[in-house]
């Protein structure tokens, strides 16, 4: 029970009815509650009692979302115990989903939106956050304390931003066909995370390596054991960054760098050059690039070949028109 000082617990107006366990048994007799907290939290108190103003009988136990209110100050002021509720992180994306909700629902403008047409706010954003990272990489080599915080303003408000672009197609998705909400992308991520760390749940410790490497036999595991090292990887990012994913999981399979034809190892810009698609040329040897790669992986794993190497010297991974039977 609560000593002659009287008590103050405090809950996180957010959410209300999650209430301190350390303050469990201070709750089992009298308590005063403020007026701002939700009626259904009060019918749950044995012996509940409305308290408006400072009005209070001393060492009184007053339950609060609101750490301001004048029976909470002179409790406090009276040398009360104060038991706060754990903040936990995240509460703010609440108002967010909040106001996305609405703005789908009542919006004229954003009731109409679609996945498709929301893409290309969705990779202005996903640069705009990169040349916020720069910016803020750039202040702090320089040590220039006032350009650093400028820059971390900035990146705080670009990843809200793309914070936006997120909840907004979560909120898209519970319109669809096959409906899902954030809740269900949160959920997704975390068990995938999950999976992919499995350190975490065992309390090993591992270094940077041992991490990757146990997230890429994962991501290999969800694809299935037949699936391709380069499944999943996104081909409508940018050719260069396309080509750095691709070499990013040819590395954890010990693919040979010197199997990289040149033609990928190499971009060249000629200014003189008329009509010049540098990005669509380049892409389109990415493309074949991986489309050899595959055709390796083909061949070692129906047996006739045992190395990248020695895949990559068939005729069939080396010559399309043998592969296809052209």
């Amino acid at each position: 029970m609560s000593g002659g000082r009287g008590t103050v617990v405090v809950v996180n107006p957010a959410l209300p009815t999650l209430l301190p366990v350390a303050a469990l048994d201070r709750l089992t007799g009298p308590v005063h509650y403020t007026e701002e907290l939700p009626v259904r939290l009060a019918w749950h108190l044995p012996d509940g009692h409305p308290v408006l103003g400072a009005d209070v009988p001393p060492g009184a136990t007053v339950l609060t979302s609101d750490s301001g209110h004048p029976a909470a100050i002179a409790l406090r002021a009276a040398g009360a115990d104060v038991i706060a509720a754990p903040e936990p992180a995240g509460l703010a994306v609440l108002d967010t989903v909040a106001l996305i909700d609405r703005l789908r629902r009542e919006g004229p403008w954003e009731s109409e939106q679609t996945h498709a047409g929301l893409l290309r706010y969705l990779v202005e954003e996903t640069y705009e956050v990169a040349d916020a990272v720069a910016a803020l990489d750039d202040s702090e080599a320089e040590a220039d304390e006032e350009a650093a915080a400028r820059a971390a303003a900035e990146l705080r408000s670009e990843l809200g931003d793309l914070l936006l672009q997120v909840v907004f197609h979560a909120r898209i998705a519970e319109d669809g066909a096959h409906p899902f909400g954030i809740d269900d992308v949160a959920r997704t991520l975390a068990a995938k995370v999950r999976r992919r760390t499995p350190h975490l749940a065992d309390g090993a410790a591992v270094d940077v390596a041992t991490q990757a490497e146990n997230w890429e036999r994962q991501k290999r595991l969800e694809r299935g054991e037949r699936g391709s090292v380069l499944d999943s990887i996104s081909l409508s990012q940018p050719a260069l960054a396309l080509v750095a994913k691709v070499f990013e999981r040819l590395r954890t399979v010990g693919f040979p760098a010197e199997l990289v034809p040149e033609d990928v190892r190499t971009v060249t810009v000629d200014p003189e050059r008329p009509d010049a698609a540098f990005e669509l040329d380049y892409r389109q040897r990415v493309l074949a690039f991986m489309d050899r790669v595959r055709a390796a992986e083909t061949a070692m794993a129906a047996g006739g070949v045992e190395s990248w190497v020695a895949a990559w010297d068939d005729d069939h991974v080396g010559n399309p028109e043998a592969r296809t039977g052209r």
